[in-house]
């Protein structure tokens, strides 16, 4: 530790003295009360006079800066000082550069900005003060932080495509901390690219095995999985190969783009019209639910436009939760100062990624880009729109047959036939004939045959579906994260509604949302604004015929908001509401009808024969027979018998899962 200014040493010298200007100066300019700062100092032990002691301490500390014993002040709620830790403020600034630079996909710019904050350590932090309590903690919080710069640096070099240079750094760093799991998959990695498959899976069987000996615990999903990689040689374990490289107008700079390892499939008739209008000026949304492909069409369509001579920069928004932390993306993106990232957009296309969360920050930065920044067109890819004149919203949703068949037969692992076409087709069903939920099941087939897969897509496995390589990956890397991440931009109202119509079969009417989900703190007032949002953000769906409208959930949700009804603990008052719904509406028909539906609860396997039986009153009912609307009530019907007749068990989250795949 050492008090400089303008170079020069202060002589603050006095272990104490030096502990007590440190905790102070930690505390960024805001008191320190006596009792904390006592307690800082020397610990919890029945110290005589401790405030008597501090102030001697201060008045010793104050004497030492001599000239500068200003900087030390004393106010009503305790003592604080305007002295900065100049190296761990350097540090820091470096960090969030190195922070940027990883949202926007910059490995090269991560590496040198770790770099450039682990050069401020001049060894083990506060080592000189590790007698006072305060300085030990802080000591440990300090080497975590030099370790996980350390862990982001290399982790940058090994995305660069080099390894065999820090496999000597990365072999003495798993020694001195064999329970780190980045490090030691990172090492496993760097192992296994250098040829040595053995040597790189005994690696994990050894973190394996010290983590169960110490700890009791099993590694992470993401070192399983990486093991289980090196096992089958996954290719994408190898060096990445070079990615695209655009210049960015004005930037002496080349900006790495983001390029898929994979083929783009389908979405033509979209893509067209993506790049029809990135041809001038504008502000273009892609609009879609969770798995709907819209990073990737982004993508395809900068990939063209880079192609026809634009300047393209991409910017990643998932982590960003404020507007100046988006500030900052952009311009590590474009590779600019602040001040300069005007000039370097003029004519570019600025791809902002998943603004959903963001969106009035995304709204202010493009109205301020687009006074300042001509020929700038901003390609923004959200489940909401930004709401801005002339914004261009471009609705993305499921594939049509023929691309979702093609999409499957192309990330498949095994050969897809013309008899395995029925089985294709099911499966692209269960999935809603979403592109994610399409590429998560074709990766299955590595284990599952077409037939096998088939015949299990439904439920658990469908929610589960492992991981996907590539853009977007990581948030989006199953249905269940991708439904998450939809689940938390929600307000309260829109998820409480989003799990309570998923015990509805099919479709349903807005009267009918607005008599069975209303319940606690749900006001009948509530429904249609909640629908209306949730159909905005993708997670429902409008049919339409004449004057009729119906909201309609994707399986794929309605198995999820299934999930969350029961662990909601709402599952059986509103199964019940829905009961009565259905029972309310079956007596406006015939009156044996609510007999029949009564009867048939109390009756085995009762569920597809009231189905069966009530679907022939239907049309009394005053049901109108569209888009297979008679199919959607018989569902319905079924619903509310399993329900009466089999009610789920709240404790098992897999019976529940299967208990909703079957009402379906």
């Amino acid at each position: 530790m050492r008090v400089l200014n303008d170079g020069r040493n202060l002589g603050v010298d006095r272990p104490l003295e030096q502990a007590a200007l440190v905790r102070l100066a930690l505390a960024r300019g805001v008191s320190v009360p006596d009792g904390r700062l006592v307690a800082d100092l020397w610990g919890d032990e029945d110290l005589p006079r401790p405030i008597e002691r501090l102030r001697v301490l201060i008045s010793r500390l104050r004497a030492a800066l001599g000239e500068h014993s200003v900087t030390v002040t004393r106010s009503p709620s305790g003592y604080q000082t305007t002295i900065a830790v100049a190296d761990l403020i350097a540090a820091e600034a470096a960090a969030d550069r190195m922070h940027a630079a990883q949202r926007a996909g910059q490995h090269a710019a991560v590496r040198s900005a770790a770099e450039d904050a682990l050069r401020w350590w001049r060894g083990p932090t506060l080592v000189d003060l590790t007698s006072t309590p305060f300085a030990t903690a802080e000591s440990t919080r300090f080497e975590q932080w030099r370790l996980g710069l350390a862990v982001a640096r290399l982790d940058a070099t090994l995305h660069l495509g080099s390894g065999a240079e820090i496999a000597m750094e990365l072999a003495t760093l798993v020694r001195e901390h064999p329970l780190h799991e980045p490090l030691a998959r990172l090492y496993a990695l760097t192992l296994y690219r250098t040829g040595s498959q053995a040597d790189a899976l005994d690696r994990l069987h050894r973190l394996r095995r010290a983590l169960s000996d110490e700890l009791g615990v099993d590694p992470t999903p993401e070192t399983a999985e990486l093991e289980l990689r090196i096992l089958r040689h996954d290719p994408s374990l190898q060096p990445p190969r070079a990615t695209h490289v655009l210049d960015i107008a004005e930037s002496s700079t080349d900006i790495a783009f983001p390029t898929p390892a994979d083929a783009f499939v389908g979405r033509r008739h979209e893509l067209a019209a993506v790049l029809e209008s990135l041809r001038q000026p504008a502000v273009v949304t892609l609009l879609g639910g969770p798995g709907s492909g819209k990073t990737r069409l982004a993508l395809e369509a900068a990939r063209k436009a880079a192609a026809a001579g634009r300047s393209v920069v991409f910017v990643e928004l998932a982590s960003l939760q404020r507007s100046d932390t988006i500030d900052q993306a952009i311009a590590v993106a474009v590779d600019a100062a602040p001040e300069a990232v005007c000039p370097a957009l003029i004519g570019a296309v600025l791809v902002l990624d998943s603004a959903e969360h963001v969106t009035a920050e995304v709204r202010a930065i493009v109205e301020a880009l687009a006074v300042r920044v001509p020929g700038l067109t901003c390609l923004i890819t959200s489940q909401s729109a930004l709401e801005l004149p002339r914004e261009v919203v471009l609705r993305i949703g499921a594939l049509d047959r023929p691309a979702g068949l093609e999409l499957f037969a192309e990330r498949a692992m095994c050969p897809v036939t013309a008899a395995d076409r029925v089985d294709v087709v099911a499966v692209c069903t269960a999935v809603d004939w979403l592109p994610l939920g399409i590429e998560l099941a074709a990766g299955l087939t590595r284990t599952f045959t077409i037939s096998q897969l088939a015949q299990r897509i439904e439920g658990r496995i469908r929610l589960r579906m492992g991981s996907r390589r590539g853009i977007g990956g990581g948030r989006h890397s199953s249905l269940r994260a991708a439904l998450d991440w939809s689940h938390e931009l929600l307000d309260p109202t829109e998820q409480a509604v989003l799990r309570r119509i998923s015990v509805f079969a099919g479709g349903f009417g807005l009267e009918a949302a607005e008599r069975v989900v209303p319940c606690g703190i749900l006001e009948t007032a509530d429904i249609a604004p909640a629908l209306a949002g949730l159909v905005d953000r993708g997670l429902a769906m409008v049919l339409v015929d004449g004057g009729d409208r119906r909201f309609v959930l994707l399986e794929t949700v309605r198995d999820y908001a299934s999930t969350k009804l029961v662990a909601a603990g709402e599952a059986p008052l509103v199964q019940q509401r829905h009961v009565a719904w259905c029972q309310s509406l079956t007596s406006r028909g015939e009156p044996a009808l609510l007999d029949r539906f009564n009867e048939s609860a109390r009756l085995p396997a009762s569920a597809d024969r009231a189905a069966d039986g009530l679907g022939d009153h239907l049309p009394s009912l005053g049901i109108r027979q569209h888009r297979g609307a008679v199919d959607i009530e018989r569902g319905q019907f079924g619903a509310a018998v399993a329900a009466l007749s089999d009610p789920p068990r709240h404790s098992a989250f897999d019976e529940v899962l299967v208990h909703s795949s079957n009402r379906q």
